[in-house]
Parts: C-alpha cells; structure tokens; sequence
C-alpha cells in the first residue's frame, strides 16, 4: 500500500497533527464526529417509532425511524411541501443516549443535523443546516402510527460501489468507493476532506482485501493502532476506528469515521 505525500497546494492545505478526534456542536459547528460502536442487538418490535411536530412552531414535519443497536435509520418528511417526499434519515445514539441525526439527500449531501433526546411521549431538541448555519428548535410529539421495520442487513452483492458523505460545499466531505475482485477479492479507498478555508486530507489509497462478508476491519500498515471497520447497509455504511483515531496519520481534524450513504 502506498500513503500519497501531503503538500502544500492553493486550494487544498494539507497539514499534519497528533489528534483527529474533535467534537460536534450544531449551533457553530458541523464537523465529523468519533461514533461510539454500534451493537448488533435487532428492533425487538420489528416497528418503527413515530414522530410529529414542528420545526421553530412553524414547519410541520414527519419523523419515522428503526433503531438497530445504536443505529438509526429512517425518514422525515416536510409536510408543507407539495409533494411531501421523503427524505432519508441516518444517525447514532450517544453515549448519554442523545440522538444525532444526519439529513441525507440522494447525492450524500447533508441539508440538515438533528440533535436531542427522546423523553416519554416527547421529542426536543433542534435542527441545524451546514449551509446556512442556521438552527432551528424541534418539538415532536410521539404516534401511534403502525409502521413496520424493513430491514437494514444488505447482501455481499450488493454492497459494491460508491459512498458519500458531505456537509454543504464547504464543510467536511468524504467518499468511500468498494470494487468487486474475482476469488473474493475487493478493492477500497477512502478519501475525506476537512471544511473551508483549510482542507485538510484523511486517505486511505486504494489497496485489495479479501471481503466474505458485509463487514470488514482494515489496519493501516506500518501503524501500532490505525485500524478501522467498515460495515455496510442496505444504502449506506458506517466506518469507524476499533483502537482509538488513527492519531497523527491524517490532517488536523480529518478523519475517515462516519456515515457514508451509497450514491452509485
């Protein structure tokens, strides 16, 4: 495997530091952030849990979502629209049992992060937008509505091509591209980039790994503790680090983590 240089370029700063770990908070930040590990324990009722309710009191909304260990997946759907299409929901379940919840279009950019903790029969929080920076306050109120879970689990066919994740133009952005080999063979690359001004590089170059399964974990050579696991969905996956945040192998701040959504 080879690592590219890091240079300096007018477009493109690359620097080097000893953490990429950094936090994210909605009101003045959209920046990735470390995922705690997500358990396979399955949606005991096989139902989703129902939201609705408005964004700042004035836009009504329609949330429904899956929760798989401490993954979730689902949709909201803006109910002043015309058509009232869908639009895909993907996130995590903290540490303190807080939601964070990416707002997924189909090209993998993120229009909006939604952050709060369910209570009984009540959903408070806010929604931020990484482009406009604006943060609005959410307030849902539990349904009863009867949907049922699809599954999430994807099949080893299916999960070859490309992932993408971006935070507006000038956020943080990254992309993950899988390719099938013969003999159970694939090859991968990841490549993320930190927001505007500075674009710092996280990469992993293209390299062949033997893939029997929906998951697989990656060491990067010549490292003691760079090692992460991709595991892939059914549209999506999520990469994250087994043995810490790969310290001083990328740029400040940048990093591979995160919910990748399948765009090809």
């Amino acid at each position: 495997m080879k690592y590219k240089y890091l240079v300096y370029i007018p477009l493109l700063t690359i620097t080097s530091c000893n953490k990429s770990e950094k936090k994210v908070e909605a009101s003045n930040s959209v920046l990735q952030k470390k995922y705690i590990t997500l358990a396979s324990v399955k949606n005991p009722s096989g139902k989703e849990i129902s939201w609705k309710g408005f964004l700042n009191g004035k836009t009504p909304v329609f949330i429904h979502y899956q929760v798989d260990g401490n993954l979730i997946v689902g949709e909201i759907t803006y109910l002043n629209t015309k058509n009232k299409l869908p639009i895909t929901l993907l996130g995590t379940i903290e540490d303190d049992n807080s939601y964070r919840i990416l707002e997924f279009e189909k090209s993998g950019n993120i229009t909006g992060v939604i952050t709060g903790k369910p209570a009984e029969g009540t959903f408070k929080g806010s929604w931020f937008s990484p482009k406009t920076r604006k943060e609005l306050v959410l307030n849902l109120v539990k349904k009863d509505t009867a949907l049922v879970s699809d599954g999430i689990e994807t099949k080893l066919g299916d999960l070859f091509g490309r992932y993408r994740y971006q935070y507006s133009e000038a956020g943080y952005q990254g992309d993950l591209e899988i390719k099938r080999l013969p003999d159970s063979k694939a090859v991968f690359g990841i490549t993320s980039v930190t927001g505007e001004p500075a674009r710092n590089l996280a990469q992993i170059d293209d390299d062949t790994i033997s893939l029997k399964a929906t998951d697989f974990v990656y060491k990067l050579a010549d490292t003691d503790d760079c090692e992460f696991r991709v595991k892939f969905y059914k549209g999506f996956a999520v990469v994250q680090y087994t043995q810490g945040v790969c310290s001083g192998q990328f740029g400040m701040n940048a990093t591979i983590e995160g919910i990748y959504l399948k765009t090809k």
